[in-house]
């Protein structure tokens, strides 16, 4: 059968660009395993992840994917590709995530603290993931503890110590009914004259607020000419005690030197002696004592 020319410029066409693919495929692969490392994690449960599945680090930024998934006697192996940017230490740890409730899986890295920051996970190295948890297996898990004899019998008795809990506490508000209106309407009064006085209160404050404002505005000027008297009183005050502490003017003096102060109390002494003698002898104020 012979082929139009037409015919053979689209089957020209269509294989080049079936090589194309083919080598931009093999390229980008080729490029991929060159940029990263495979590291292999064992799981017993996947919870529907499936391949090409992201890995995330700290649950935001995805650093590799899942290669491929494949079961390796009791264990489900996962073969993950990271991204040679991203060293991770050996107390790396790995487990399958679900973005939101029913989201897509994932596995998220945890990359706990620490000082050792030269042993990291090369290509080829083997660890095991964190399980994620399961409803159904959860519920296998309750409906054991149900069917088993002594968890039956507990789950019972929790029931019947709560029923019987509920009528205790029935039977306590039905005796107590009276008791408990009359807290309930005293309580209810107090809370009404509280918000009363409350209310009351902070009108009086808004009073209260508004006066002091309007006297502050009136006597501005007076608070203001009190004040820089006080100021100037302070003022005189420090020069007066700066006299004081540096032995000016007579009091200074007086504080300052140590010998007046003991001429002043001999001339206290005397005076006081002189004062005894005339008390003793009034008539030594008139006639001088003969010699």
């Amino acid at each position: 059968m012979k082929l139009s020319d037409e015919a053979k410029v689209g089957l020209l066409i269509t294989a080049s660009f079936t090589i194309f693919i083919v080598l931009v495929g093999v390229l980008a692969k080729i490029n991929v395993s060159q940029s990263g490392y495979v590291l292999k994690l064992y799981f017993g449960f996947l919870n529907d992840l499936r391949e090409g599945s992201p890995v995330k680090i700290a649950g935001g930024i995805k650093i590799g994917q899942v290669e491929s998934i494949s079961q390796s006697g009791e264990k489900t192996e996962v073969s993950i590709w990271i991204d040679n940017k991203y060293k991770l230490i050996r107390s790396t740890q790995f487990a399958i995530f679900t973005t939101g409730l029913i989201g897509e899986k994932y596995i998220n890295v945890f990359v706990p603290p620490s000082s050792d920051v030269s042993n990291f996970l090369k290509n080829g190295d083997t660890l095991y993931g964190i399980d994620p948890a399961s409803f159904d297996q959860m519920m296998l898990t309750f409906q054991g503890f149900l069917h088993d004899k002594h968890g039956g019998q507990m789950l019972a008795e929790i029931f019947q110590n709560s029923h019987k809990f509920v009528e205790n506490l029935n039977n306590l508000v039905d005796e107590n009914r009276y008791d408990i209106k009359k807290s309930v309407l005293i309580t209810k009064a107090m809370m009404g004259t509280l918000s009363m006085e409350t209310r009351e209160f902070m009108k009086q404050l808004n009073i209260l607020t508004t006066n002091l404002s309007q006297l502050s505005e009136k006597n501005k000027e007076d608070i203001a000419i009190a004040l820089r008297n006080l100021s100037e009183i302070s003022d005189h005050l420090n020069k007066i005690m700066y006299r004081l502490d540096t032995g000016r003017g007579t009091m200074g003096k007086l504080l300052a030197d140590e010998e007046i102060y003991n001429n002043l109390k001999d001339a206290s002494v005397s005076a006081k002696d002189l004062f005894y003698s005339l008390k003793k002898d009034p008539s030594k104020l008139l006639f001088s004592p003969k010699k």
